[in-house]
């Protein structure tokens, strides 16, 4: 596929499911009180309607807006820099916007503040960021028609 957005997009719709799938089951297992997609909620909702019924469809539809403008980087990235280290390219781009949503969005929007003391739910979130970064940027690497910068 040529077309950097439609490849970006599905690519980045397919690991925020992947990432969501990922926090559901780390928070079975104990290790994380809040999910992406309660934060995604809690961007534009008061923390008390975030569980609601409202709040999940509004948390989804969030979640998988910002996953798709990542998988969109991503391919961008891919297109512009080459395929070459596909993964650590791809990782980079979804570190780099962990560190945004943890360091900077949630603190100064005072998001999901109990956060920030909860060394699990943090390391539940970089795991689940580099599970869907590796997803979909696999997915954007093999169905994608871009330049191979090192043969």
């Amino acid at each position: 596929m040529r077309d950097t957005m439609t490849i970006g997009t599905i690519g980045g719709l397919i690991g925020t499911l992947f990432m969501h799938l990922t926090n559901l089951v780390l928070q079975s297992l104990g290790m994380l009180k809040i999910t992406t997609l309660q934060i995604a909620s809690a961007l534009f909702m008061d923390w008390d309607q975030v569980n609601t019924t409202y709040g999940f469809i509004i948390g989804a539809i969030n979640h998988f807006f910002i996953g798709a403008i990542a998988g969109v980087i991503i391919a961008m990235v891919l297109r512009y820099f080459g395929k070459d280290y596909y993964l650590l390219k791809g990782l980079g781009v979804l570190g780099v916007m962990y560190l945004v949503a943890m360091g900077f969005i949630l603190p100064l929007n005072d998001i999901a503040t109990q956060i920030r003391s909860d060394t699990g739910s943090l390391l539940g979130h970089i795991i689940s960021y580099t599970i869907s970064g590796i997803i979909t940027t696999i997915i954007i690497y093999r169905y994608s028609e871009f330049k191979e910068t090192v043969k």
